[in-house]
């Protein structure tokens, strides 16, 4: 009767196990990643939108960030967006924000200085993304949010 009950009690654990990498499995594949090259106002930009599901049902969040040409800083962006594509960016510390909207095939907005008195034209271009790629984003949006947010 013991090895009965232990018996089950490892089914038990090993079919748990199984459905949570399932159900792990099911999340990471709705997660959607957009990586962007482009500009505002003639000066190069890469731009990182990462997509996830509400697991507690509604719209999907995202998280963001850019940078300006190659350099090792990126901004992380807060935002909020609406159900026609159209978004708005805020810069950490608020040192700016983007007013995007999302195409098939990229962004183009307006970047706004906190005092309103610069607009300045963006266009991002969609790029495809290399699982090498992805990993290298994912890294520095966590050092990003890492940096920003850290006590």
């Amino acid at each position: 009767m013991n090895s009965i009950i232990k018996k089950l009690i490892h089914t038990c654990a090993f079919i748990s196990l199984l459905m949570l990498a399932n159900v792990q499995f099911a999340a990471a594949q709705d997660v959607k990643r957009y990586f962007y090259q482009g500009t505002v106002d003639n000066r190069t930009v890469r731009f990182y939108l990462k997509q996830l599901p509400n697991n507690c049902g509604g719209s999907d969040t995202y998280q963001a960030m850019y940078q300006y040409g190659k350099g090792k800083n990126w901004i992380e962006l807060m935002n909020q967006t609406d159900d026609k594509g159209i978004f708005c960016f805020t810069e950490i510390r608020f040192t700016g924000v983007l007013i995007l909207k999302k195409s098939t095939k990229g962004m183009q907005g307006v970047w706004i200085s906190p005092d309103t008195k610069r607009q300045l034209k963006v266009n991002l271009t969609l790029q495809k993304l290399t699982q090498k790629d992805i990993e290298e984003l994912e890294d520095r949006l966590e050092v990003t949010h890492y940096e920003n947010f850290d006590c």
